[in-house]
């Protein structure tokens, strides 16, 4: 009887409550894309008369072994055919408590920001400035 109460006050936390997320926390997992400049996706990157540039979906992989992987799926349509595309980017990431650093094979790194259940990342792209959030997977 006396197991089962220790049990049970410890999976109830400390006496302040439950533990939230946290900048501390090590931020390795599988995110996805939620928004691009606070708009929900797909996003409208360049729009002009017979030409449309959509950024559709993108996911972040950052890999406990220092590896990280991107995905962005765009979508270009030219008088009125869409095309899909599927580019990749890659490369190695730390983390020094909330500030991620991505450093590309290209030898170009992005820093980001981590709360401890989004990724706040900016990236360029025709000419814009793109400020995304990425959500990690429960």
């Amino acid at each position: 009887m006396v197991v089962a109460v220790l049990v049970a006050a410890g999976a109830c936390g400390d006496a302040t409550g439950p533990k939230g997320p946290s900048p501390n926390d090590p931020a390795a997992g599988a995110f996805k894309m939620l928004s691009v400049n606070t708009q929900p996706l797909p996003f409208n990157i360049f729009n002009a008369t017979g030409y449309r540039l959509d950024f559709a979906a993108s996911t972040l992989a950052l890999q406990t072994d220092g590896k990280y992987l991107m995905t962005q799926t765009t979508t270009e349509t030219v008088a009125g055919f869409a095309s899909t595309y599927l580019d990749t980017l890659s490369g190695t990431w730390t983390q020094v408590a909330g500030i991620l650093s991505l450093r590309a094979q290209d030898s170009t790194t992005t820093t980001a920001t981590w709360d401890g259940r989004d990724i706040q990342l900016t990236m360029n792209s025709e000419g814009q400035t793109l400020r995304t959030v990425f959500r990690k997977a429960p």
